[in-house]
């Protein structure tokens, strides 16, 4: 039986039992990918929960949307079955992060190596406004796949 990366990927990210309750909680929703390319979107819309006290998102929460389509980047440009842990990443917050509304995240992978992968990260407002933006090294680790 061969394997199928793409039919792979998409039951793992929309699949109600095989989604993390990550990707519940802030919503997230796939939009698209390309496993040649190395790219992936998603819209995210936080809850309430992940307000700071200046009532907009905590940046731990939108560190978490950015590294969520950084690592589905990382992840589907490898050979089979794999996951990309993020090693290091670097995010800058360029404007406040509004909760309870859509926001749109793009993952790309920057270059892809034996031992690391290197990828930039974008979430944008629903009209394109630029929130946040980062950079990853992740670990390429393949899975068993049956």
């Amino acid at each position: 039986m061969s394997f199928d990366k793409r039919a792979y990927w998409q039951d793992i990210l929309t699949n109600p039992d095989t989604r993390t309750p990550s990707m519940d909680f802030t919503s997230f929703e796939l939009l698209g990918f390309d496993e040649a390319e190395g790219w992936t979107e998603g819209a995210f819309c936080l809850p309430r929960e992940a307000t700071n006290p200046g009532g907009n998102a905590q940046g731990g929460f939108v560190t978490a949307m950015l590294d969520e389509v950084m690592s589905i980047a990382g992840s589907i440009v490898q050979d089979g079955p794999a996951m990309a842990p993020t090693l290091q990443m670097t995010v800058s917050f360029i404007r406040p992060v509004p909760v309870g509304q859509r926001l749109i995240g793009r993952g790309e992978v920057v270059r892809r190596g034996k031992a690391g992968i290197f990828t930039q990260g974008f979430l944008r407002d629903e009209t394109g406004k630029l929130l946040a933006q980062a950079t990853a090294s992740c670990i390429p680790r393949v899975l068993e796949w049956k």
